[in-house]
Formats: structure tokens, sequence, C-alpha cells
């Protein structure tokens, strides 16, 4: 499993990560992509990464906003079951 974080920019990934998603290879992966913004939803982003990377899993995405705890996270992350 690969979790994929970056900022929303204007509605979208932050553009820095386009390069990294293009670079790699995610076949035989499953990718959860979460984010980060004070004022944006997730929106598309996860499905536009999606599409650059071409290959592996992509999950629903989540997005925190500015404000979020450690708490935020970690509920988060134990809401994916991925212990099990």
């Amino acid at each position: 499993m690969t979790d994929a974080g970056y900022p929303i920019w204007w509605g979208i990934a932050a553009w820095p990560v386009d390069n990294f998603v293009k670079g790699n290879d995610f076949t035989g992966k499953t990718v959860i992509p979460f984010c980060t913004s004070s004022s944006s939803g997730l929106g598309d982003s996860g499905n536009l990464l999606e599409e650059m990377a071409g290959t592996g899993d992509w999950q629903e995405g989540h997005r925190f906003s500015s404000g979020a705890s450690d708490a935020d996270a970690a509920d988060w992350v134990a809401s994916l079951n991925l212990n099990e």
C-alpha cells in the first residue's frame, strides 16, 4: 500500500506531485490519496492523479483541513483497517 499525501493548490493536487506520480510505477500497489487544504475540497484530485499514474489500484481519498490534529489523522488511518 502507498499513501499519497499532497496539498491542494487552486482545487487540484500541487503541481510537484504530478512529476512524482508520472515518474513512478504503482503496478500491484493500492494507493490511498490524502490532501490538506484550508479551503478547497478533495475534488477530482485523486482521480486526476490516478489518470496520470496509469497504474495501481487507487482508492477513495481523504481531505484534511489545515487545522487537522494528530488525532484526526490517526482516526482516518484506523478507519482504513490496514491491519486486517
